[in-house]
């Protein structure tokens, strides 16, 4: 493929009839899209239940898990496949993949076809989510033009999580459900004929087209497994059947999978691609900071709609604020890595974040929007620029023939944070609630909780500080 020079890319942001800022848009547009589907169905959910004849909320609730369960358990599968036999291509038709599902779940006629479509989505965004990531890599050379790029898709991915809880409430209000699956539709369309014009094919081609069979089938019963006991333990019960049983399968699947992967060429997911710079302590650090943000925004969100009395679209939009603040600084946030290196920039990012939840943690039982908003400001401004330099770190150092896959690391790393962080401080919410009953009991439960995510943020700080070699590069 055909590289710009530094020079070129230097004018990225600036230069609308460039291609780079055409590849740029693609990628990142699509970005936007995968993360408002994440999201965009949470305020449809009870239309969606009396329209559809869901027989209860556990019911319904399998059209909110359809999509991240599917699209965690195939990211690694998603990235390989991308690397191997065509970033565009694999792009090009998981997009088309996307608007069929999408269409399915708009048209749906029973609640099993629903399901199924949401599914769908999230399998086609397990592979448009890495492959685009790779696709920038190829196009964009690693220094400050790839991380003012990477600042950029950061500022995407939060506008789409945050547009999705906007954008859900309106649509389902004003034009109903099955609008937020059939907005798509016409949105793919455009992304689609915008990257086959614009993007150029890249690919691993050393490597043998041999698929790691025996480790995609690991990957995806394991990471699917995982992800579902962590995120329904509370609502099916820690000792129940399906959670036990899920426990049983993740547990041995995914040490079997780091075992098989060590002693294989053409490994599904390499265990040297940890032992890159700062691959492997990206991720870690990964973990931690959607852990402590994933959690603080579900008990936030409770709090809101739950003690407060705010319905889904005010909840939505106390969130936007927050949402607006991270993506004016993730678009800056590459700028700030250039001039002061990875470490300062990453450390600096998760003590504000962590400086955003302390001052929400005694959320008081009146009056508390105030106390949300600044709390969530703070949070924001810290989250995504340490967001983006984990994605940064995570990415960089990366084999030409490896690129999807590690940007499909840094997606897994993000969806099991969400689901630890989700696990844990719905457990101890519901344990302290259960404790004394009450409405004094509950509120008492979520301001435990938010300690979790400090403790969450805490870690990532520790993290960050013990392997602060590699994100200096002074390890390789």
């Amino acid at each position: 493929m055909k590289e710009a020079s530094p020079g070129a890319t230097g004018t990225l942001e600036s230069t609308f009839r460039s291609r780079q800022f055409w590849q740029l848009t693609v990628i990142c547009g699509t970005q936007f899209l995968v993360a408002l589907d994440y999201s965009i169905i949470n305020v449809a959910a009870p239309s969606i239940r009396g329209s559809m004849g869901f027989s209860s909320g556990g019911g319904v609730a399998w059209v909110l898990s359809a999509y991240p369960l599917a699209f965690c358990g195939f990211l690694l599968l998603g990235g390989r496949i991308a690397d191997l036999y065509g970033r565009k291509r694999v792009f090009i038709w998981s997009l088309f993949g996307f608007l069929l599902a999408s269409l399915l779940a708009g048209l749906a006629w029973s609640p099993a076809t629903l399901i199924a479509g949401r599914a769908l989505q999230g399998v086609a965004a397990a592979f448009i989510a890495p492959a685009g990531l790779g696709l920038l890599q190829a196009a964009i050379p690693e220094g400050s033009p790839r991380e003012r790029a990477l600042g950029i898709y950061g500022s995407a991915l939060s506008a789409g999580f945050v547009s999705g809880m906007v954008l859900g409430g309106v649509l389902t209000e004003y034009v109903g459900w099955r609008s937020v699956f059939l907005i798509n539709v016409p949105v793919v369309l455009v992304f689609g004929l915008l990257a086959r014009a614009h993007l150029d094919e890249s690919r691993d081609r050393h490597a043998s087209r041999h698929l790691d069979l025996a480790g995609v089938a690991l990957a995806t019963m394991g990471m699917v497994a995982l992800v579902f006991a962590l995120t329904e333990g509370e609502e099916y019960g820690w000792s129940s059947v399906p959670i036990l049983l899920s426990a049983v399968i993740a547990v041995p699947a995914v040490a079997l999978f780091g075992w098989v992967e060590s002693r294989k060429d053409n490994a599904l997911v390499p265990i040297s691609i940890f032992r890159r710079a700062a691959i492997g302590a990206a991720n870690l650090v990964n973990v931690l900071l959607i852990c402590s943000y994933g959690g603080m925004l579900f008990i936030l969100t409770l709090y809101l709609q739950t003690h407060l009395g705010l319905g889904a679209l005010p909840t939505g939009l106390t969130f936007s604020l927050s949402g607006a603040i991270a993506i004016v600084t993730g678009i800056y946030a590459g700028k700030l890595v250039e001039r002061f290196g990875l470490y300062r920039v990453l450390l600096s990012g998760i003590v504000i974040e962590t400086f955003g939840i302390l001052i929400m943690v005694g959320l008081p039982e009146e009056q508390g929007l105030a106390l949300v908003l600044i709390g969530t400001s703070v949070n924001a401004f810290g989250h995504i620029i340490a967001l983006i330099t984990t994605s940064i770190a995570g990415t960089n150092g990366a084999e030409e023939g490896r690129q999807a896959t590690a940007g499909a690391l840094i997606n897994v790393s993000q969806q099991l944070g969400l689901a630890v962080g989700v696990g844990v401080v719905t457990s101890v919410a519901a344990h302290f609630a259960a404790a004394s009953g009450g409405a004094a009991a509950t509120l008492e439960g979520w301001r435990w909780a938010l300690w979790c995510s400090v403790v969450f943020a805490v870690g990532a700080i520790t993290t960050t500080v013990l392997l602060r070699k590699r994100f200096k590069g002074e390890v390789t």
